[in-house]
């Protein structure tokens, strides 16, 4: 059982897909198809159906659809990433209006960082209607810190603590992948992991607290507040 008084965030940094949204079959399958012409578009020799399923296996194996590309294919992640933005053009993306007032309804700091694109943040959270808590400044995209993973850097959790004007102590980290959470965690924030209904019995020490998605962590935050 999760203490509320526990939760009292001066801000918070959040993942985007899967996190602020649920990344459901119908998106996976998008987003699997955009890497797919993306590499067929930079060269691959390969048909995009076959590419597709690379990709999927990527995406299962890796949690990120572009893996066996940059890894059998020599393809920069770089390119990879600005040319698949460019093949998802429209969203599926599934809106919360609840999630969304939820928002509103908070006197809390926030920003994004993303392995995604801007274009694709920036789109995404206009989508959401979720910015008027996400300007510009507040969100951090892959490209913005030169593709260092969140996984093993602490330069984008600097940058967004530093724009929002707050310490690590006094922050949440909100991720849906459990090694996202390890760095933050060793910076001083407190993390969250999303799990939307799948969750296990164990977590490494560096998740603080788990949650079904965001709109139930903001109904808590609401709730202690």
């Amino acid at each position: 059982m999760i203490m509320t008084k526990e939760l009292k965030p001066q801000g918070i940094l959040w993942d985007l897909d899967n996190t602020l949204y649920r990344l459901d079959d119908t998106m996976e399958r998008a987003i699997n198809l955009a890497v797919a012409r993306a590499v067929v578009n930079l060269g691959a020799d390969v048909e995009v159906e076959e590419a597709m399923k690379l990709a999927h296996q990527s995406w299962i194996e890796h949690r990120f659809s572009a893996h066996y590309f940059i890894e059998r294919y020599g393809f920069k992640l770089a390119d990879i990433h600005h040319e698949t933005d460019r093949m998802l053009a429209g969203t599926l993306v599934q809106k919360c209006h609840e999630t969304r007032d939820l928002f509103g309804r908070l006197d809390i700091a926030h920003a994004l960082i993303t392995h995604a694109a801007r274009p694709w943040a920036l789109r995404t959270l206009e989508h959401l209607e979720l910015r008027p808590w996400f300007p510009d400044a507040q969100v951090f995209a892959y490209e913005d810190f030169d593709f260092e993973s969140k996984a093993r850097s602490t330069r984008s959790f600097n940058d967004a603590l530093a724009v929002i004007g707050r310490e690590a102590k006094d922050s949440l980290m909100v991720e849906d992948t459990v090694e996202n959470l390890r760095v933050p965690h060793e910076m001083g924030m407190t993390t969250i992991l999303l799990h939307h209904g799948q969750k296990k019995d164990e977590y490494p020490p560096y998740v603080d607290f788990t949650f079904s998605n965001a709109r139930e962590l903001l109904g808590t935050l609401v709730s202690a507040r």
